[in-house]
């Protein structure tokens, strides 16, 4: 069954196809792949923790020296679909389990984080990727309908 993701005052969003087709093609949609990037890391598999709030997740990496990607920001419909002001985020599908998608740089790394909303709405992590050979680590689905399960 597909989910809508809701936002805080109970509405859903709009479909809208050709912006959730980028956000389906960036996210690998119907086979969750890793997000190509510079450089793997040792340490990619304990970066986040599983369901933790976006907004815990960020303050800690920040705090370890990973910065928000700026370019390109997201647009106001992520924002909405989001429920925060995050500058790594960068888009958010409008369809199924609501997948949101954080991009953070601490130097050559790049760091991708995918979050779905909880059941106040809130993203939470369930799957991030670090660098093209780092990942991912959480939680995958391997087509659109399926259910997440642990990333292969």
């Amino acid at each position: 069954m597909t989910r809508l993701p809701v936002h805080r005052d109970g509405s859903r969003p709009l479909d809208r196809p050709a912006r959730l087709l980028g956000v389906a093609a960036a996210l690998g949609c119907s086979a969750w792949v890793a997000l190509a990037s510079a450089g793997p890391s040792p340490n990619g598999a304990g970066l986040l923790q599983l369901r933790e709030p976006i907004e815990a997740a960020d303050a800690r990496l920040r705090r370890q020296g990973w910065q928000p990607e700026l370019e390109p920001p997201a647009e106001s419909f992520d924002r909405e679909l989001s429920g925060n002001e995050l500058g790594s985020l960068r888009a958010c599908s409008g369809t199924g389990l609501g997948y949101c998608r954080y991009d953070y740089r601490r130097g050559s790394n790049r760091l991708q984080v995918i979050t779905v909303p909880d059941s106040n709405g809130d993203g939470q992590v369930v799957r991030w990727t670090l660098g093209a050979a780092g990942g991912p680590w959480g939680l995958c689905q391997s087509a659109p309908t399926a259910p997440l399960q642990a990333c292969p």
